[in-house]
C-alpha cells in the first residue's frame, strides 16, 4: 500500500504529543534495529545555546564547495520539515522522506519522540546515501540529546547562555556540563565559550576524555574588517574573506566552522583555501538576521533569548533608522529581559503571536513593552502585524521581526505571499 507524504506528516505529528524526553535508551534501541547507521559516516557535532545551526550551515557549504557530499541534520524548521534532512544542501525529497517514514514506522515498536524518530531517519537517510560526512545539529542540551549516539571526528560548542533552564537546569554551570556532554573520548572540541569559569569546566571534560581543547580567541581567532575578515587558525591564516550571513555573530560562528575544518583536514579531508573562500561566500541561512527588502528595509532574526536578543542588538547598531519592531516571544522564554534589550531601541513596538499554543498573548508582551517603548500596537496575527508595520514605516526605516523561530516563519511566509501578489 503506498504510503503518501501527506499521511507520513499526519504520523510524525501524532509523535509531537510525546514532547521532549530527554535521554539516551530508546534512540540507541531504535538505531541498533536499523544497524546503527550513525557510525557508517564521519560527523561533525555542534552544540549551545545560540549559532549551532548556523555554525553548521557555513561547515557543510564549505565540504559541499570541496566536493563532498554532505549531510545536514539541522532543528527546529521554518516552513517544512524536510528542511532539517538535507544532502548537499537539498531537502529530502517528499517521495524519499514518505517512504522512510513508513519504512521505519513499519519495522519498529520503539515508542520514539518527535525528534527521536526524526534523529533517526536523518541518519538511515545518510548512511544509505554513503555521505561523506554528516554535519549534525544537537536538538536540545547534548548530554541527553538523541544526535549524541555519533561517534565524530570533531564537536563543537558555540556558547553557553541561559535557556531551556527547565531541561538543563537553573545555572550556566549546569548548563555547561549537559552541553559538554557531546564531549568524546579523544575527540578534538572547539569551543566559542566565554566564561572563564565555563572555559575551565569544558577543559576537564576534554581533560579527563583526552580531547584536544581548542577555544576562539586562544587558540582560533578572527578579526574583522572593512571589508570581511581574517582568520588565524591552527595552521591557516586567511584574509579577506566574505560571509553570505550578515552579524559579526556570524564571523564567529564562521570560525568555530573553518576550526573544524582544520581538525577534519587532519583526518583526511582536504579542503583549499578557494573552496573555504567560495563556501563562505555562497552560504545561506534563513531567518538569522536575513534582510528581506530594502525599502524599507525589513529584517528577521530569530534570537529567542536574551542572549540572542543582545546579539541583535549590536548588529543594530550599525543603522541608522527609525525601528519598527515586531515581536511575538514564546510564554517560556524570559520575555522581560527580552522586552528590555530590544523595546528601547524602536519609535513603535508591534507585538503579535504566532499560531502556536506556546506564543504568548500579544497582550501580555504589550503590558511589558509600555516599560519601554511609548508607542505599542497588539496585532494578534503576524501577518497582519507586517501589513501594519509596511503602513506605518517610510522609505528609510527599519522593520524587524523578532523573537521566535515561529515569528519569523510566518513572517516570510507573510511576505513571499505579499510579494506575489504584487
Amino acid at each position: 500500500m503506498s504510503f503518501t507524504y501527506q499521511q507520513a506528516l499526519e504520523f510524525l505529528n501524532t509523535l509531537q504529543s510525546k514532547g521532549i524526553r530527554p535521554g539516551l535508551k530508546n534512540i540507541a534501541l531504535a538505531l541498533a534495529r536499523f544497524g546503527n547507521p550513525q557510525f557508517q559516516f564521519p560527523a561533525v557535532h555542534i552544540g549551545g545555546t545560540n549559532g549551532k545551526g548556523s555554525t553548521a550551515a557555513i561547515t557543510a557549504n564549505i565540504l559541499k564547495t570541496a566536493g563532498y557530499k554532505v549531510g545536514l541534520f539541522t532543528s527546529p524548521h521554518l516552513h517544512s520539515v524536510r528542511e532539517r534532512i538535507q544532502i548537499n544542501s537539498q531537502h529530502i525529497s517528499q517521495a524519499d522522506f514518505a517512504s522512510m517514514v513508513k519504512e521505519i514506522k513499519d519495522g519498529l515498536s520503539i515508542d520514539l519522540t518527535y525528534f527521536e524518530f526524526l534523529t533517526l531517519m536523518a541518519f538511515f537517510y545518510f548512511a544509505q546515501n554513503k555521505v561523506d560526512i554528516g554535519v549534525i545539529e544537537v536538538g536540545l542540551g547534548g548530554r541527553l540529546d538523541a544526535t549524541n549516539l555519533l561517534l565524530p571526528k570533531v564537536t563543537i560548542v558555540t556558547n553557553v547562555h541561559l535557556d531551556h533552564q527547565h531541561w538543563l537546569g537553573r545555572s550556566l554551570k549546569s548548563i555547561a556540563l549537559e552541553k559538554g556532554g557531546i564531549i568524546k573520548y579523544n575527540t578534538p572540541f572547539i569551543t566559542g565559550v566565554k566564561q572563564k569559569d565555563l572555559i575551565s569546566l569544558l577543559q576537564k571534560i576534554c581533560k579527563l576524555k583526552n580531547a584536544s581543547f581548542y577555544q576562539i580567541g586562544a587558540d582560533i581567532r578572527y578579526r574583522r574588517g572593512k571589508h570581511g575578515f581574517s582568520y588565524f587558525g591552527l595552521k591557516r591564516h586567511l584574509s579577506h574573506l566574505k560571509l553570505g550571513l550578515k552579524g559579526e555573530y556570524q564571523i564567529k560562528n564562521a570560525t568555530l566552522a573553518l576550526g573544524a575544518i582544520e581538525v577534519l583536514e587532519k583526518v583526511g579531508f582536504t579542503v583549499k583555501d578557494k573552496h573555504i573562500q567560495k563556501g563562505l561566500k555562497s552560504v545561506s541561512w534563513p531567518g538569522r538576521f536575513e534582510v528581506i527588502t530594502s525599502s524599507p528595509k525589513v529584517i528577521l532574526d530569530v534570537a529567542h533569548n536574551p542572549a540572542g536578543a543582545m546579539a541583535l542588538k549590536k548588529n543594530l547598531s550599525s543603522y541608522n533608522k527609525n525601528l519598527v519592531l515586531i515581536l511575538g516571544i514564546m510564554q517560556d522564554k524570559n520575555i522581560k529581559k527580552i522586552m528590555k534589550i530590544l523595546a528601547p531601541l524602536a519609535q513603535i513596538v508591534i507585538v503579535t503571536s504566532p499560531q502556536t499554543p506556546r506564543a504568548a498573548k500579544a497582550e501580555l508582551l504589550s503590558n511589558i513593552a509600555k516599560n519601554y517603548c511609548s508607542h505599542i500596537k497588539i496585532i494578534p496575527s503576524v501577518s497582519q502585524a507586517i501589513t501594519t508595520a509596511l503602513s506605518i514605516a517610510t522609505s528609510n526605516d527599519l522593520v524587524l521581526v523578532t523573537g521566535s523561530l515561529y515569528t519569523v516563519a510566518e513572517a516570510r511566509e507573510a511576505l513571499r505571499l505579499r510579494c506575489l501578489g504584487k
